[in-house]
């Protein structure tokens, strides 16, 4: 029997330690850090699992309403990502999935099976364990890159994602109906990509977090895999994974930005009381924050 490489279990034990490592390193305070620069008491964490439901509800509420925030350049450059999604898909989704399914290839399509699991379970096991271990480990840092991946996902799909596949009703290329078969309300749920989606949020997250030209560079680099997967997998069309890559890294983005100006504001925007305190044999002061 020839051994059988699970690519998927190999690519999260990769992507993990690579990705990961500069944030922990980052995150990581040295011997000479300031007490200013210790993680917040449990007591006054904003991102408390308890809150966490409010946090999300707060997240999606500003990615929804930040287009009202936009300027005219803004517009300009959604305007021009619309009219390359568009182009792209009136030039060349017909004659790629034609190519796609001229040589398909059993191995290419374990292959795409496999690197396609990263924009599906693979992102959320990265996300959650990202989570748990900054939690565990009580690394503040670590802990808000899972937070942040996880809310963007949950975000990106129920205010976006799923409901342009709906809209859209879009056939997937194995329907055999062609690039321009669209049925809104009734029709496919081929247009954006749910995967790609998933996968540039969370390579969005983790860029934003990492600030690292390399970490961004793998990042973004394994997401657009995801993308020529799901097309290799005649699940979509290019225009359907372009779609979906720009929802992600939208939402990732705005996720990021979003939530380090709640924690900047939490750890440098607080209210601090003081008060003397003394007694026999001692003197000092108690310290109040208030958020």
């Amino acid at each position: 029997m020839r051994p059988t490489l699970h690519l998927q279990n190999l690519g999260l034990r990769l992507l993990l330690p690579c990705l990961v490592a500069p944030l922990w390193a980052q995150a990581t305070p040295t011997a000479e850090a300031s007490p200013a620069a210790a993680p917040l008491p449990a007591k006054a964490d904003p991102e408390a699992f308890q809150r966490l439901p409010r946090l999300l509800v707060r997240d999606a509420i500003h990615v929804v309403t930040r287009p009202a925030d936009w300027e005219a350049s803004d517009w300009k450059q959604v305007g021009l990502g619309a009219a390359a999604v568009l182009g792209a898909g009136l030039a060349l989704d017909t004659s790629l999935d034609r190519a796609f399914t001229r040589n398909a290839k059993p191995s290419w399509d374990n292959l795409a099976k496999n690197v396609e699991y990263l924009g599906g379970t693979g992102s959320l096991l990265i996300a959650g364990g990202v989570y748990l271990g900054g939690a565990a480990l009580k690394d503040p840092a670590l802990r808000a890159v899972g937070i942040d991946a996880g809310m963007a996902m949950v975000i990106a799909q129920l205010t976006l994602t799923i409901p342009l596949k709906v809209l859209a009703g879009r056939s997937r290329p194995n329907a055999g109906e062609g690039s321009s078969h669209f049925k809104p309300l009734t029709g496919g749920q081929s247009f954006p990509s749910g995967h790609t989606t998933q996968a540039f949020v969370l390579a969005s997250v983790i860029s934003g977090h990492a600030d690292q030209p390399w970490v961004t560079g793998v990042s973004y680099g394994l997401a657009t895999l995801v993308g020529v997967a799901r097309m290799e997998q005649r699940a979509h069309f290019l225009s359907d994974v372009l779609g979906g890559a720009v929802i992600g890294t939208f939402v990732g983005r705005e996720v990021v930005r979003f939530n380090q100006s709640l924690r900047s504001s939490a750890q440098g925007g607080v209210k601090v009381s003081f008060q003397p305190l003394l007694g026999a044999g001692y003197q000092g002061a108690t310290v109040r924050v208030s958020f």
